[in-house]
């Protein structure tokens, strides 16, 4: 390999900042650098960044033509391609291998994160064996995506055309390494900051970049793969990682795909089966690139026709009498006989579980309890031992050179030999070390203290109090006795000085004080735990198997979650009502909690909501959600109100609509922006509430009028008419609205149709669905009661 700095191209699509791009480029050293751009030219800050650097841009139809060109032209050298925004890390000219038998260099890609940059890259397991020429054709899960990280060798006769289909430059590299021997050198030092990920709207948030990914750029991949022959399997493990990209975009809290109509979606499922039926089923199997969840993995095999994975054990928890088994079927639910150590039982408690893709469903879960024991079944047939869930797959070791693998036979035979000449001594030695074992006392361990009570950790929000953890905390101290109940919350926040006074025992997230009493806890009541200060513990090893992780919630799940909650440490969840408990529990729905972990008790909270039912009726409150890109905007620029402005406008509207048909109306501030610009609302001529004062006004209305906020489920629960109304027709894909108008909830299309039903809600032509009215005030008893025993 020739020893020279590669030439760079930077692509500039919009995608990121060609000053940052340019300024770490001069900062390594490179100079030979060429930068692409579409037929609009460059914006006049990348214009004042070219000329500070001496640059003149090469335009194309699109930037990737103008790249295309640029590639097609080059003859001999190194060459690496970067989109604007890209870095390189500092030294990595300087550490480029100068030698190898590989024509691509795959160099680390890397991120940043909070100002930092961070080695989290889902391709950062290709490194973890340092620096080494290897081939694809033996190690195919060392793979790269896109033309970023790897700086290839141009022959001499040019580079390999890029295909116009193909928008990552894939098509280019897939040539050039079949054409290179399907060899690869990678380089463990310093690589790629890639830039940062919009985050709104996020990759893969429209049906276009679907297509592109789904219709253009895999079947070009195969395409120029099938040039050589037979298909290499490393060219089936890259579609892989970028399917899973797909699929990953229909999963998380604030799922990318979530802007999709019905239409589209199912458009993306009908793309992604016909390309998954391009897989063999032993890559499916052979994955490794990346982790992928056992559920996911069946999903793709079934997709494939491929056997799906045996049945698995999770954890066992020491605080059930019953433990769970799983297995994946797809049709029909096959015959099942079950066997706990060698007795026929019958399960405590059973579900199907449907897991979709963009509303297709790909493969069904069994989720089986059965007493604690050593299982064996027979499930459609075919006996069946279930093991223990041994993980994700994780990419192999390499393989040993020729002097190591010589090195460690050697050494394999000395430890033989060592372990043979141990067992001949200890035959020899039994007796004596026998009289020497009842001679020596054991060692004694540490005594342990009987009187030490059991320790139950509660905490609404790491700097707010005042959800359903509160009022747990309040009643179970008076009524649970012989246990020590913790209450945490920052030191710093208004809510401390108020409990402090009450008599709570305090501590704040952070201390060491928090510290022990997480590490004594046995039972953990956490309203959210999603928040930032135990998100991370609650997820790794900060939180033992023994501990009993209850999630209070701080809003009625009537929304599909799941694509969060699945992914979460929940032992027990509490539920409000019987619709949301059957949404998550019942057979074929997407949640992975059954009716052994989630309880119809009732919030906490909701309790104190009990006493105002009953009264006079005289409003109707608006409640907007609130939007996390605008919060994030408002945290950094505290001065954007003109943002707030259009965010409520269409609710300003509609209040103004409402008070000149008569109606008094109340407008909802979500604590998370009315804590940022309290200066804002408290500007405006429509009364506001927010916090405490919530629930009196629920409770005062007559209707409330919600596009996706919790607080609809709270005034559903106190009486009130629900209106589901969302000013900018934001597509359905959580199944708020279904799921509210299914309880109850009356659907608004316009601002007009919001207008007509609150006024008929309060001339009473519309009534509230009665079946979900909150009948007592016992959540904390009844939750309290399953609590205290031994076993949940």
């Amino acid at each position: 390999m020739i020893s020279i700095t590669p030439r760079v191209v930077v692509i500039v699509d919009g995608g990121g900042d060609l000053e940052t791009t340019l300024i770490g480029l001069a900062d390594e050293g490179i100079s030979d650098v060429v930068v692409c751009v579409g037929r609009e030219g460059p914006t006049p800050a990348e214009a004042a960044a070219l000329a500070e650097h001496g640059l003149e841009p090469v335009a194309g139809e699109t930037a990737l033509d103008a790249a295309r060109t640029v590639l097609a032209s080059l003859r001999g050298g190194r060459v690496l391609v970067l989109r604007a925004g890209d870095v390189p890390e500092p030294g990595l000219v300087e550490e480029l291998p100068t030698s190898g038998s590989a024509a691509v260099v795959m160099v680390p890609l890397k991120r940043m994160a909070d100002g930092h940059v961070s080695d989290t890259h889902p391709l950062r397991a290709r490194f973890p064996h340092g620096s080494r020429d290897t081939s694809l054709s033996a190690e195919p899960h060392l793979f790269t995506q896109r033309l970023s990280g790897a700086v290839m060798e141009v022959p001499a006769g040019g580079l390999p055309p890029w295909d116009e289909d193909d928008a990552d430059g894939t098509t280019l590299l897939i040539r050039l390494l079949t054409d290179t021997g399907q060899r690869v050198r990678l380089h463990a030092g310093p690589g790629i900051i890639e830039r940062p990920r919009p985050e709104d709207p996020p990759p893969l948030s429209t049906l276009p970049e679907y297509t592109q990914v789904l219709e253009r750029d895999i079947p070009a991949w195969y395409s120029a793969a099938r040039e050589g022959g037979r298909t290499p399997s490393w060219v089936h493990q890259l579609v892989l990682a970028r399917l899973l990209d797909v699929t990953d975009a229909d999963r998380g809290l604030r799922f990318a795909a979530h802007a999709l109509s019905q239409t589209e979606r199912a458009r993306v499922a009908e793309l992604l089966v016909g390309v998954l039926a391009r897989v063999p089923a032993d890559q499916v199997e052979a994955y490794c690139a990346t982790p992928v969840a056992l559920n996911r993995q069946a999903a793709l095999l079934a997709a494939t026709g491929a056997r799906l994975p045996d049945p698995v054990l999770p954890s066992e928890r020491s605080f059930r009498a019953d433990r769970q088994v799983s297995y994946f079927f797809t049709g029909s639910l096959p015959d099942e006989q079950w066997y706990v150590d060698g007795e026929t039982v019958e399960p405590t408690s059973t579900k199907i579980v449907d897991h979709t893709y963009f509303d297709r469903v790909f493969v069904h879960e069994r989720l089986v309890w059965l007493p604690k024991g050593s299982v064996t079944a027979v499930i459609g047939g075919r006996e069946a031992t279930p093991a223990a869930y041994r993980g994700m797959r994780r990419p192999p070791a390499p393989l040993p050179g020729p002097g190591n693998r010589v090195r460690r036979a050697v050494t394999r035979r000395a430890r033989a030999l060592r372990r043979r000449a141990s067992r001949l001594l200890g035959r020899a030695g039994t007796t004596e070390r026998t009289r020497l074992a009842v001679r020596t006392p054991p060692e004694e361990a540490p005594a342990v203290a009987l009187d030490v009570p059991s320790t139950w950790l509660y905490m609404d929000r790491h700097d707010s109090a005042g959800d359903n953890a509160e009022p747990l905390y309040r009643y179970a101290r008076e009524h649970a006795h012989g246990i020590r109940h913790v209450f945490a919350v920052d030191r710093r926040c208004a809510d401390w000085e108020r409990l402090e006074a009450e008599g709570f025992e305090l501590v704040s997230p952070g201390t060491a004080a928090f510290e022990d009493a997480w590490t004594q806890a046995d039972t953990l009541l956490l309203a959210d735990i999603g928040d930032t200060a135990i998100a991370g513990r609650l997820m790794g090893a900060g939180t033992r198997k023994d501990q009993r992780v209850v999630f209070l919630q701080h809003g009625v799940t009537m929304r599909h979650m799941w694509r969060w909650f699945n992914t979460r440490r929940i032992d027990v969840l509490i539920t409000a009502h019987r619709a949301e408990y059957a949404a998550i529990t019942a057979d074929h729905s997407p949640y992975l909690l059954t009716d052994r972990e989630v309880w119809l008790t009732g919030f906490p909270r909701h309790d104190a909501m009990y006493a105002p039912l009953g009264r006079r009726r005289d409003r109707v409150v608006l409640a907007p959600t609130w939007s996390p890109s605008l919060s994030r905007t408002l945290d950094r620029e505290p001065n954007r109100t003109d943002l707030l402005d259009a965010f409520y406008e269409p609710w300003l509207q509609l209040a103004e609509a409402l008070g000149e048909a008569g109606v008094d109306v109340v407008l909802f501030a979500h604590p998370k922006l009315a804590l940022t610009v309290p200066e804002w609302f408290a500007s405006l001529t429509v009364p506001t509430t927010t916090g405490t004062d919530v629930p009196e006004q629920l409770s005062r209305s007559w209707a409330v009028i919600s596009d996706r906020s919790s607080i609809l489920d709270d005034a559903m629960l106190l009486g009130a008419v629900a209106i589901v109304w969302s000013p900018d027709g934001t597509a359905d894909a959580d199944a708020y609205r279904r799921m509210h108008v299914a309880a109850g909830a009356v659907s608004a299309a316009s601002v007009g149709q919001a207008l007509a039903a609150a006024v008929d809600a309060r001339d009473g032509r519309l009534q509230p669905a009665s079946e979900l009215i909150i009948t007592d005030a016992g959540a904390c008893e009844r939750i309290l009661s399953r609590l205290e025993k031994e076993t949940i």
